[in-house]
């Protein structure tokens, strides 16, 4: 709808009159709305309050994606927001001064609220009510001070409970608006929405880990406390139930204190109490407690003891350090030295040494299947290696997994944990309830994916252990050893290699699809270079057109990764891609031309 259009229908509506019937219609029943509220079109007064919880969960996890939108949108007149779930600003970014200054001066700043009894229509606002993504343009605008401006909010909801937690807003000038922006604020908010599921499962890993540890070197009655949650091993339950309930009810204050040892009377005598509290930055987990019922010692045996005792020690410290030192190291077949990596490959293979049942993260392609598969031959060669697709929901059935679990010490893998609906989730836990302890279980989470879904987290109590593999965007100094590698695999026998300006290139790359993209980039390259070092026009159109063979703003270059990492996920489907990205296929196709994106996500013909 133009611009004009709209203006004349606003100021019917205003008059009394009924707006023509193309006004979007959310945006006229926000109209309405504010009308109701008493919202004056000509003018708001914006209230303040100073007292929010800006250093919050919410807050903490938005920060890096909001540090992320301000590193591409710096120097362009972008804005971006986080507000609570009653429209108030926790947190702004602008990528230029002079919006800056014009957001000042209509109070879109951290502590005033946008709620639409407020502000009337706007993309804050106006997503709160209607909990959907939401572009107001222009006129669009209940109130005049905004209307010059666009601002596009997208709604942050609960992983868990699904409640509204807060609103990603991206404004700008009204005439820079684009459709896009819609969906930039959503992906944000998913983003967002990935990083609470993270940290709410952050809490029970860690005290249940600190929990394990504790049991397994020390026979003595251990708790961990959270809130109201209690666990306790076999020694625990056997003590008074007065006792217990005395530790829980002192839980609370230790939580909150440092680690350390106390005295304590109970029934069953003088003992003494180790805490251990578990925190994640300034938030309490909970604490893990450890009683001990100390034994009369002869005379100058104790200092004998504590020696044997700080020897032992430090000859478990050694051989620790000497273990770690070992695994962390490639695969065979896997290239890469970025210590990030080589961390996380460790990590995999000591936890197939151990049969640690591990929950493996990552985003699309970057090699998730092939470090578990790596960890399988190092550590596990002779053991059963099976996969199950949880995205294909009529393969995890009961009899799939007895089938899986033939060999009790085998590997069993479930691949797309986060795509696996109520069905197979119940089928999971039905079939490893009882499984051996021989088996190592590994589920693989494509974290860019991970919605607010119940299913996926009543399987996380499954795994003991997480591990996440880096994006290849952060992996710069292993694109080279990496096309090497894939360059060998793809061209067996044939010594080919990247020129100069083919390398630069490919370093300069965002790679959204990863080393599964790095791959396919290499393979059409090989195609139209059957002989002889690939060169930069080797290239496919679609991967040079996002580097720097083209000069774009920052916003056509985010909208441009935007539409390549859609077109990976959807495998190349560009009817889905087009419904994902909120957009008819007439106008993927023109930015796809305009951009130079000739095919993504399959191998080109």
């Amino acid at each position: 709808m133009e611009r004009a259009h709209v203006e004349r229908a606003r100021e019917r509506f205003l008059s009394g009159d009924s707006p023509d019937a193309s006004v979007r219609t959310q945006i006229l029943a926000s109209w309405r709305r504010s009308l109701t509220a008493g919202v004056p079109a000509e003018r708001f007064d914006i209230p303040y309050e100073p007292d929010l919880d800006f250093d919050g969960s919410l807050a903490t996890c938005a920060a890096p994606v909001m540090e992320r939108l301000q590193e591409q949108l710096s120097g362009m007149a972008v804005g971006v927001v986080l507000t609570d779930a009653h429209g108030r600003l926790l947190d702004r970014r602008v990528g230029e001064s002079c919006l800056r200054g014009r957001l000042d001066q209509i109070s879109f700043a951290p502590g005033f609220s946008y709620a639409e009894q407020h502000a009337g229509t706007n993309g804050v606002g106006t997503t709160l009510e209607s909990r959907s993504a939401t572009l107001v343009v222009g006129a669009e605008h209940f109130t005049d001070p905004l209307r010059p401006f666009a601002c596009a909010g997208a709604p942050i909801r609960n992983p868990l409970t699904g409640r509204l937690e807060g609103i990603i807003d991206i404004t700008c000038g009204a005439s820079d608006a684009n459709d896009l922006m819609r969906v930039l604020a959503g992906q944000a908010a998913h983003d967002v929405e990935r990083l609470l599921l993270e940290r709410v499962c952050a809490g029970p890993r860690a005290l249940m880990a600190e929990f394990q540890a504790t049991c397994a070197r020390s026979a003595n009655p251990v708790l961990a406390v959270s809130g109201d949650f209690v666990m306790a091993n076999p020694a625990a339950t056997r003590l008074p139930a007065a006792d217990r309930e005395h530790i829980e009810h002192i839980a609370a204050d230790l939580a909150r204190g440092a680690r350390g040892e106390a005295r304590l009377l109970l029934s069953v005598g003088e003992t003494r109490l180790h805490s251990v509290p578990v925190r994640s930055g300034r938030r309490s987990l909970g604490v893990v407690l450890e009683v001990s019922f100390p034994r009369p010692v002869r005379k100058g045996e104790a200092r004998k003891r504590e020696a044997r005792t700080g020897e032992a020690r430090r000859g478990e410290q050694r051989r620790g350090e000497i273990a770690a030192a070992a695994s962390e190291r490639p695969f065979a077949g896997l290239a890469g030295t970025d210590p990030a990596w080589l961390s996380a490959c460790g990590a995999v293979r000591r936890a197939a040494a151990r049969r640690t049942s591990t929950l493996l993260l990552g985003e699309p392609g970057v090699g998730k299947y092939a470090v578990v598969r790596a960890a399988h031959l190092d550590r596990r060669p002779s053991r059963r290696f099976t996969v199950l697709d949880c995205a294909q929901a009529p393969d995890i059935t009961r009899e799939a997994l007895d089938t899986a679990l033939a060999d009790s010490t085998g590997t069993v893998v479930l691949r797309h944990l986060e795509r696996a609906d109520r069905a197979t989730v119940a089928a999971i836990r039905a079939g490893l309830t009882g499984a051996s302890p021989e088996l190592w279980l590994v589920g693989m989470v494509t974290a860019t994916t991970v919605e607010d879904s119940a299913p996926v987290y009543d399987v996380l109590d499954l795994f003991d252990a997480s591990v996440t593999l880096l994006p290849l965007r952060h992996r710069p100094g292993d694109l080279g050893a990496l096309a090497e590698a894939l360059l060998r695999g793809l061209a067996p026998g044939r010594r080919v290699r990247c020129s100069a300006e083919t390398a630069r290139l490919l370093a300069g790359g965002h790679w959204p699809g990863n080393v599964t993209e790095l791959q396919s980039v290499l393979r059409a390259a090989l195609r139209r270079r059957p002989v002889g070092d690939i060169e930069a026009g080797d290239l496919p159109m679609s991967f040079v057109s996002g580097t720097s063979r083209r000069r774009l703003s920052r916003l056509e270059a985010a909208e441009r990764d935007l539409i390549v990492k859609t077109l990976w996920e959807t495998k190349g489907n560009r009817v889905r891609a087009a419904a994902v990205l909120g957009m008819s296929r007439a106008t993927l196709y023109r930015r796809m031309s305009a951009f130079g994106i000739e095919f993504v996500g399959q191998y080109p013909q």
